[in-house]
């Protein structure tokens, strides 16, 4: 058997579909990824996640979730790993990309046992709730509309605090 990794290429979406491929900051991880990934990124990016993940866990211990304190210091920690958060960044490929591949890595690991699993779910649950908090009501009527979701505004000011679905 030979293994020649400086013969991969790498997979170049054009912009219309790399768009395409994650339109939206916030995912349901409907779908797993498709695309290979070396040893070490495969590595880097489940590391990148736990970092991610243990951040909303000790933020939610030391701060009341959905204060200013715990959402500068969540968004600082999400910009710092570099993962998606914001629908208006230029190029969020990459960061979206990362996102949902380290999302099914850590779902992989995660599923070991009962305990882990609840640990993983909390944390996912926590980190979309700040996400969805955080979008204009316009992406997050786009992003009900393309998730399939119906709802309605529970306060009109202020979509983000409560809908119900149909």
């Amino acid at each position: 058997m030979q293994f020649s990794g400086g013969m991969r290429k790498k997979l170049r979406l054009g912009g219309d579909q790399r768009k395409a491929s994650y339109p939206h900051s916030l995912q349901f991880y409907l779908e797993p990824p498709s695309e290979n990934i070396s040893l070490i990124e495969f590595e880097s990016l489940a590391i990148d996640r736990v970092k991610l993940l243990k951040a909303v866990e000790n933020l939610g211990v030391s701060y009341v979730k959905g204060i200013e304190p715990y959402q500068s210091k969540l968004e600082n920690e999400i910009r710092r790993l570099k993962f998606s958060f914001r629908e208006s960044l230029e190029d969020e490929y990459e960061p979206r990309r990362k996102d949902h591949i380290s999302h099914f890595i850590l779902r992989l690991a995660y599923c070991q046992s009962e305990d882990l699993r609840r640990w993983f779910i909390q944390q996912e649950m926590d980190l979309l709730r700040f996400r969805f908090s955080i979008l204009p009501k316009d992406k997050i009527r786009n992003f009900l509309k393309d998730s399939h979701l119906q709802f309605e505004a529970s306060l009109p000011e202020r979509i983000a605090v409560g809908f119900e679905l149909q």
